[in-house]
């Protein structure tokens, strides 16, 4: 009996699973901080290339002014710089208009500028407008041309420019006889929906949207006018609308939009009382309000002589589009605000 017991007591012990000791411990890997630090910093680093390339594509895809100044080399430009040596007009282009609209708007006014000075433009710089290098890129050529007296022609957004620069130009002792405003709003207030809004937009996301943002205003242009094409065609028509060089780079649009909405606090009120002021605008204008434009520069120079000249159903800053209704226009100012000088004595009655 006591055998048989011992064997059966070995058998169950025999088939009783092994338990793991009771002192087994599990251990932790440690996490490769610095393998993973460095793919992290590689990753950011992707993306903020990819960033910075996606905005920088879209300033190549525009044409490089650089604050270009051009002045156009025909028979009636010359034969106003013989006559009026040491004068010039400088245009300056509105809002996301392209250097060479800006030249376009030029060709329409040059033959009542040429009354009174040879005429130039300005084309802001893709890479964002800077007001300190484009009034540098003015001295430089009053130095190179011997410019003592200058005339502006702010078109829309330019006369915005063209007032924080006249009186930069003033403190160098050049004389800024007169500066004409084309529809040019004097506070971001001026402007009407959806121009406000648009100016808005454009100063706070079109930063960040580069060429991928060009290519989906494109599309979204394309197919919002599609023109009777399919939405296929009107698709690539807009995607090659906005890969047109002639257009403006999206960080000149952002800057111009910051300074518009930062206006009039740029101006440091250094216009000279004696510099003209002319006004020429639409009434009926649907992206400035042309009576609030009017009041709000009338109040910002007030010492300086204005003089207020309609272009009734023209639209906005159009020159270009009504260049006959434009020059008689200029041609009035002109005569308002600087009268030619006196050739001949006038004749005396005898009585």
């Amino acid at each position: 009996m006591t055998t048989s017991t011992a064997s059966h007591s070995t058998a169950h012990q025999d088939e009783e699973p092994e338990r793991p000791p009771s002192d087994a411990k599990h251990t932790r890997q440690i996490p490769d901080v610095p393998r993973r630090f460095f793919f992290l910093t590689m990753g950011a680093a992707a993306v903020t290339t990819a960033f910075q390339t996606n905005i920088a594509v879209d300033t190549k895809l525009t044409e490089r002014t650089q604050y270009r100044i051009t002045t156009p080399q025909n028979a009636e430009n010359k034969s106003a710089a013989l006559k009026f040596p040491g004068r010039t007009w400088y245009l300056l282009g509105g809002f996301r208009v392209s250097y060479r609209d800006s030249g376009r708007k030029l060709e329409a006014l040059q033959s009542a500028m040429n009354r009174r000075a040879s005429a130039s433009y300005i084309g802001y710089s893709n890479e964002g407008i800077d007001i300190a290098q484009l009034f540098i890129a003015i001295q430089r050529d009053v130095f190179e041309r011997k410019i003592n007296t200058v005339y502006f022609y702010g078109d829309s957004f330019g006369g915005m420019a063209a007032v924080v620069l006249a009186s930069l130009l003033t403190q160098t002792g050049i004389r800024v006889k007169l500066i004409v405003m084309g529809s040019s709003p004097s506070n971001v207030s001026d402007t009407l929906d959806p121009g406000s809004e648009y100016i808005s937009l454009a100063g706070q996301v079109v930063p960040y949207l580069g060429l991928l943002g060009r290519l989906g205003a494109g599309i979204w242009g394309g197919l919002a006018n599609p023109n009777g094409q399919g939405m296929y065609q009107a698709a690539r028509s807009g995607i090659s609308s906005s890969l047109d060089p002639n257009n403006n780079s999206l960080i000149l649009s952002t800057t111009q939009a910051t300074f518009l909405q930062a206006f009039p606090r740029q101006y440091d009120g250094g216009v000279p009382a004696s510099t003209g002021i002319g006004l020429i605008y639409d009434p009926e204008d649907f992206i400035v309000n042309a009576s609030s434009a009017i009041r709000g520069w009338e109040a910002l120079l007030e010492k300086n002589p204005h003089f207020v000249y309609d272009v009734p159903h023209t639209g906005h800053a159009s020159p270009e589009i009504h260049p006959e209704i434009y020059r008689t226009a200029l041609t009035v100012v002109l005569d308002e605000l600087d009268p030619p000088p006196v050739t001949s004595k006038p004749v005396q009655p005898i009585f």
